[in-house]
């Protein structure tokens, strides 16, 4: 039984995992140009080739699992050989921006541990959420368990002690393939109504490799000794053969969608496909997945990193050299606390529409903020952004002051006008959308005599408080 657990283990650390729901997950191992894994996302429906690196990995994980949009994650080190954690991420490619968003917005989501009493054997994905197989224990099987909710809940186990070799969810009814070769290969089948795991005996010639759900019912893979791969459909307790690849190695992973058959593998550090047509059963040449086009992080963190360089520029020349207004009696600069949280109480409209239209957490929100216009955060953070300046400004040219603002007893003055003109409040505002893009331009207040920003240098404003008493009086 220790035997048959490591071999499972040395089974799941060695490939690099990938997974097929809406889009397709897969891990890119280590280069000569970084060190580090990569979790990447294609979407080979969209007639695509191309694939994105989405977030970065210290290790190859254990295994990984998709359904529709999400991907969860099995990391290979875990706090104990008794318990499983996972992490979850959604990915979705946003046409508008031709970026991938995903949630959270940086990096994984954690969810909570569950106590299997074994490591990892298998991981599955269902429509209503992860499903987790243990290696055997002897005397009981493998344990599984089902994430519904937000809670793990307990499933029989599975009454066997041979290797799970793949498992497929369809609805109600999950399937797991065992066995180490042809004369011990079965499969155990759950139903949600009855609870209780049966016992399909299989006949087949080869190693028991695959076993992916598609809308007409289960396909098995069969590995032969001469990288041939047979695919044939589970009927009634046999195999009926549909398909004999030549050209796939034992590393290469049969992945099904709702409508598309995929090969996949990792060739020359390289991700590659090949599609079979389910109905005329044609298999296309490997395809070669490319790095897409277009800005990477890198080209976003250069593009933040000279904003801001402008900017600080922009104010030590402009800024800097202006004259300090006369400010009116009774009123101080405000101080940066003051102005601080101002700001974070006029963010919180903006977050909260946020997560309403863009369908995300306040906690996408927050690590997008950290994160910063990273590709992945890029439609995010522009929609806070501009609500924000669009909700500010309005606030002003009504009521000459925003709600943050009036609960900080803070005023807005111009340095060149008696009154704040229009252009004034847009310019100001504008910019104070930008630092929700690059949060660190918001230093440049320490570089200005009477405490100014960059909207309020490029508008010629400044921010002052007026005392408890005084009533607040419109701009």
């Amino acid at each position: 039984m220790i035997l048959a657990s490591l071999i499972a283990m040395q089974c799941l650390a060695a490939q690099s995992p990938a997974a097929l729901g809406n889009t397709l997950w897969f891990v890119q191992p280590p280069s000569s140009e970084r060190e580090s894994f990569m979790l990447c996302v294609a979407a080979p429906s969209l007639d695509s080739n191309a694939f994105a690196p989405l977030r970065l990995l210290t290790d190859m994980p254990r295994a990984i699992a998709s359904t529709g949009a999400s991907v969860w994650v099995a990391p290979s080190v875990q706090a104990d050989d008794a318990s499983v954690v996972l992490f979850v991420m959604r990915g979705e490619w946003a046409p508008t921006m031709e970026v991938w968003q995903t949630a959270p917005a940086s990096g994984l989501g954690r969810l909570p541990a569950v106590s299997l009493g074994a490591p990892l054997a298998y991981l599955l994905a269902s429509d209503l959420g992860p499903i987790v197989i243990g290696t055997a224990v002897e005397g009981r099987g493998h344990p599984v368990a089902a994430l519904r909710h937000g809670r793990w809940t307990q499933r029989p186990d599975i009454p066997s002690q041979e290797i799970v070799q793949a498992a497929a969810a369809a609805g109600d009814q999950w399937s797991v393939l065992v066995g180490v070769d042809a004369g011990s290969a079965a499969m155990w089948r759950y139903e949600q109504q009855t609870d209780n795991w049966s016992h399909v005996p299989l006949s087949m010639t080869g190693q028991p490799h695959d076993l992916v759900a598609t809308s007409t019912g289960l396909l098995v893979g069969i590995q032969h000794e001469d990288d041939v791969r047979e695919i044939g459909f589970l009927q009634d307790g046999r195999i009926v053969p549909w398909l004999r690849v030549s050209d796939v190695s034992p590393r290469a992973q049969l992945l099904a969608s709702a409508d598309r058959l995929w090969l996949y593998r990792m060739h020359e550090d390289a991700a590659e496909l090949r599609h079979i047509d389910r109905v005329s059963g044609e298999v296309s040449p490997w395809q070669r997945l490319e790095l897409e086009s277009g800005f990477s992080t890198r080209a976003w963190s250069i593009l933040v990193s000279v904003f801001i360089a402008l900017a600080v520029l922009f104010v030590l020349f402009i800024g800097r050299g202006a004259k300090p207004p006369k400010l009116p009696d009774g009123l101080v600069v405000a101080p940066l606390a003051r102005r601080g949280l101002a700001f974070v109480m006029d963010l919180v409209p903006g977050i909260v529409v946020t997560v309403i239209v863009l369908d995300v957490s306040s906690r996408d929100v927050l690590s997008a903020a950290l994160a910063g216009p990273i590709p992945s955060t890029a439609i995010l953070l522009l929609f806070l952004a501009g609500f924000t300046a669009m909700w500010c400004i309005g606030w002003e040219l009504i009521t000459g002051c925003t709600p943050g603002k009036r609960a900080m007893r803070l005023v807005t003055i111009s340095t060149r006008t008696e009154r704040l003109s229009v252009w004034q409040i847009v310019v100001r505002n504008v910019f104070k959308g930008l630092i929700v893009l690059a949060p660190p331009i918001a230093i440049i207040v320490l570089l200005t005599p009477v405490g100014q920003g960059l909207g309020d240098v490029a508008a010629g404003t400044v921010v002052l408080i007026r005392p408890a008493e005084q009533p607040p009086q419109p701009n």
